[in-house]
């Protein structure tokens, strides 16, 4: 589970800043970030220190300011690792690479930004996934998230059916934000299957080979969180 450890704000665009570390991996840390469209400027990338990429400058003010928000909460986590260097854009893939000796990820949902990261000598896998929940949404799309298998073992969750399927779909967004750097492939929801939910941890298991090191069967547990109407859910181990 997430542990908030300190909270700050940075007026008027980010009215609310969240920074913290993960109970069962506490060198694995994050930062949340709200942030407001009103308070957003292009001008906020020179002066927070972030360079705004040639793909970013014909889109929308939106996707701009959620990009904005995700990076600066990535320059947090390497400010408190004492680390030099940027979390720049993958030309093809528009993946994000860090400096050397940090394994992180990045996420927006709606007015939300979240990134987590660690400082490690060898190769992680990290995801980090943050989804508004939209109970229409989740009704429509379930079929094609969870199988009746799956949605069996969510019923056994209590509270409200729709949000554990979107407990599933976040779940399998961070595991192919983690997977991806060894799978460089699409693969889609159907990959893995959720096989337990506890209080602030699942269980996902792969149905099929995704690589030589990804067999079918490899399990991978995650945290979660839902701060109403936010859901977060991270993915992180050493390979």
């Amino acid at each position: 589970m997430l542990q908030t450890l300190s909270q700050s704000t940075l007026p008027p665009f980010l009215p609310q800043i969240a920074e913290g570390r993960v109970i069962t991996q506490p060198h694995v840390r994050f930062c949340s970030a709200t942030f407001s469209r009103e308070g957003y400027s292009d001008a906020l990338f020179s002066q927070l220190g972030i360079m705004l990429p040639q793909s970013l400058h014909s889109a929308v003010e939106k996707r701009r300011a959620e990009y904005l928000a995700g990076r600066w909460c990535c320059h947090r986590l390497l400010a408190v690792q004492g680390v030099a260097g940027d979390v720049t854009r993958g030309l093809k893939d528009r993946a994000p690479r860090w400096p050397a000796g940090i394994y992180g990820s990045i996420s927006h949902a709606d007015n939300r930004a979240i990134a987590a990261a660690v400082y490690a000598d060898k190769p992680w896998r990290i995801g980090i996934d943050v989804e508004r929940f939209n109970p229409k949404v989740m009704q429509d799309i379930a079929s094609e998230i969870v199988d009746d298998k799956e949605l069996a073992c969510l019923r056994q969750r209590p509270g409200d059916p729709l949000l554990s399927v979107l407990l599933a779909f976040s779940a399998k967004e961070s595991l192919y934000k983690a997977l991806w750097p060894e799978v460089r492939a699409f693969f889609g929801f159907d990959a893995a299957a959720l096989v337990a939910v506890k209080a602030g941890i699942f269980t996902l298991s792969l149905r099929r080979a995704l690589a030589p090191r990804l067999p079918a069967g490899l399990c991978f547990n995650g945290v979660w969180r839902y701060n109403a109407p936010f859901i977060t859910t991270l993915i992180c181990a050493p390979l």
